[in-house]
């Protein structure tokens, strides 16, 4: 069978999305306040994301869009805590 086992290969996908997330939001604070660069950085890496996932089988839709779209969301909440310190630090 071969691969990553899950637990690692969870991690791995909550440190991307860290890492994408955040750094698009901050390239993203050039042109927009803290918090809409945050919304905005997860909006276009779920369309990135979201749209890859249709270049795969049908049949591992449901898991590569679950694979993206959890550590997504569980980055978001942090990635706005920032923008709002970030926007009370201004």
């Amino acid at each position: 069978m071969g691969g990553l086992p899950l637990p690692a290969l969870g991690l791995f996908a909550l440190a991307y999305s860290g890492l994408v997330l955040f750094a698009l939001a901050h390239a993203l604070k050039r042109a927009y306040p803290p918090r809409r660069a945050a919304w905005s950085a997860f909006g276009l890496s779920a369309a990135v994301h979201g749209g890859t996932v249709f270049l795969a089988e049908p049949e591992r839709w449901v898991p590569l869009t679950l694979f993206w779209l959890v550590p997504h969301l569980l980055i978001l909440p942090l990635l706005l805590l920032a923008a709002r310190r970030q926007a009370g630090g201004q």
